[in-house]
């Protein structure tokens, strides 16, 4: 497992750990067909979900699997790691739809400071694809210090921070650059990123209970906290190209299309937390979403965004179907519960 989702973690559940297990009650759904995926969850949880979890899954829209263990419901709230990656992409996508942002836009068209120490041609899609040339982590922990501000954490990136490659050549995940394109949403916004978030995707997308907490210095990678209720809404959007359940606009279908294509096409992997039979194609990573199943010609079948601490979205456009499968384990979650996510992933893939 890489620092990257180990870094600073004592620290990020302190602060952005406000709320657990909900007391409220969510109902069992097992539509026909999906015994299959019940009985992996029941054989799983108890030993790779630590006993608790809470599944749902979307068919057009519609739930034809939801069931909680352990005490979790649809509105149990909790750090959702990486799969804060996919909902900061909309947030920039948002950006590109109002004209603010390009994704080909320079670091330094917004951040002078990368210029001066010659950082300044790193495009924002690089920085949002993990193919700027910075690590995935930094020593200095600027990605994940609640203690500063992003202002401060961009600067510092920009000042200490080394390239390890040529912008645009090598994939080396992690929360560094995402940190750092951020920055660069607050200053084309005038907004405050966790503001920004909640203006531009979360309140019309019907996210009640979806935040990047208390710190000025939110962790734009990795620090969102969320329910199975709100995610599965930002899924049924993305699914639904870009139109929210309650038929809010909220990306064009052009923003979404640009979120999913593929950034990777020429990179050498670095480093990766996937095992490498999961990079399906060379065209594997898009803006902020992994490009796990692609058709002969490469058009996108199943992307996710899955989390450290055991967590995993995805959608299957092929069959109109969207799923979270969604946990907290501090120490390995991710390690843990990938196996069983993946598995059910194949079951409702090939229904």
């Amino acid at each position: 497992m890489n620092d990257f989702f180990r870094n600073s973690l004592s620290a990020i559940i302190a602060i952005f750990l406000l709320a657990g297990c909900s007391k409220s009650e969510s109902q069992t759904i097992v539509a026909t067909g999906y015994s299959d995926v019940d009985q992996v969850l029941n054989d799983s949880v108890p030993v790779a979900f630590d006993g608790k979890c809470y599944a749902v899954i979307h068919e057009n829209g519609k739930t034809v699997y939801a069931k909680g263990f352990g005490g979790y419901t649809g509105s149990t709230r909790q750090l959702i790691a990486s799969c804060s990656k996919w909902l900061s992409a909309a947030v920039v996508m948002s950006l590109v739809d109002e004209g603010k942002i390009k994704l080909t836009d320079s670091v330094g068209k917004y951040l002078p400071v990368f210029t001066t120490y010659h950082k300044g041609d790193i495009t924002i899609a690089q920085l949002f694809s993990h193919t700027s040339g910075f690590p995935g982590n930094s020593s200095q922990g600027y990605e994940s210090n609640v203690l500063i501000t992003l202002t401060q954490a961009a600067d510092g990136i920009a000042r200490n921070v080394a390239l390890l490659n040529r912008p645009g050549t090598t994939f080396y995940y992690g929360g560094v650059s995402m940190q750092v394109a951020g920055r660069i949403c607050e200053v084309a916004s005038g907004k405050s990123w966790s503001a920004l978030a909640a203006d531009k995707i979360f309140t019309p997308c019907g996210m009640t209970s979806t935040d990047f907490g208390l710190t000025a210095n939110p962790q734009i990678g990795g620090g969102a906290r969320s329910t199975p209720d709100d995610y599965i809404r930002f899924l049924d959007m993305i699914m639904n190209k870009g139109v929210a359940a309650n038929g809010t606009r909220v990306l064009s279908e052009a923003a979404v299309a640009a979120m999913e294509e593929s950034q990777t096409g020429h990179v050498t992997v670095t480093y990766t937390p996937y095992p490498a039979v999961l990079l399906n194609t060379k065209d594997f990573y898009g803006t902020g979403n992994w490009r796990d199943v692609t058709a002969p010609g490469g058009a996108l079948i199943e992307n996710s965004s899955p989390g450290a601490f055991g967590s995993h979205p995805w959608i299957n456009r092929d069959k109109k179907r969207t799923g979270f499968i969604f946990t907290f384990i501090a120490s390995n979650g991710y390690l843990s519960t990938l196996p069983t996510c993946l598995k059910i992933r194949a079951l409702v893939r090939n229904k």
